[in-house]
């Protein structure tokens, strides 16, 4: 892994409690606040300013920006929420442009366990722990805006971009530079 060590410990030692949050009010009420997304921008904002070489920092930003524009297509289409863009976007800041390719298999991973252990628990009598949970929902036609219209049964992609991202941090701190 190209990210340093010391710099993705760094990120963790912020990032683990933001996401943790993040996780629970995403299972809970399928949203993801701008005061987290915020949060986790100024971690990267001191930390990253602190750590990388100013060409490193500021091209991090364009790292941004990619991942935002396709979110905000998918928004469009209504395939993702908007939470999730922006987390996924300020996420995007943290990863070193050397571990692009591994990033894509962690995503993966994430993005997947996420899924099946949403469902799993959704299908199963562990959903009577947190009765009300938005997740638990099959889908929410009174509200039009929402992914997919509405018409479908969606999952809070905010977990599982906030696992991709912790993992992808403390695989840094075991194997980075």
């Amino acid at each position: 892994m190209h990210i340093p060590a010391f710099q993705a410990a760094l990120f963790a030692v912020f990032v683990i409690p933001i996401w943790l949050y993040t996780f629970y009010v995403d299972m809970k009420l399928k949203k993801i606040s701008n005061l987290t997304v915020w949060a986790l921008f100024a971690v990267f904002v001191v930390i990253g300013f602190l750590t990388m070489p100013i060409g490193e920092y500021l091209w991090r930003f364009a790292h941004y920006g990619v991942v935002f524009a396709v979110g905000f297509a998918f928004w469009m289409l209504r395939q993702v929420g908007a939470g999730d863009v922006k987390f996924a976007a300020v996420a995007a800041l943290f990863i070193h442009q050397g571990d692009l390719r591994l990033m894509m298999f962690i995503a993966i991973a994430a993005m997947l366990a996420a899924t099946v252990t949403t469902l799993l628990v959704t299908f199963s009598p562990l959903k009577k722990l947190a009765p009300n949970w938005a997740t638990w929902k099959m889908r929410d036609p009174n509200n039009p805006d929402s992914v997919g219209g509405g018409k479908q049964f969606t999952l809070p992609m905010g977990t599982g971009l906030g696992l991709m991202l912790c993992a992808y941090l403390v695989l840094g701190i075991f194997y980075g530079q």
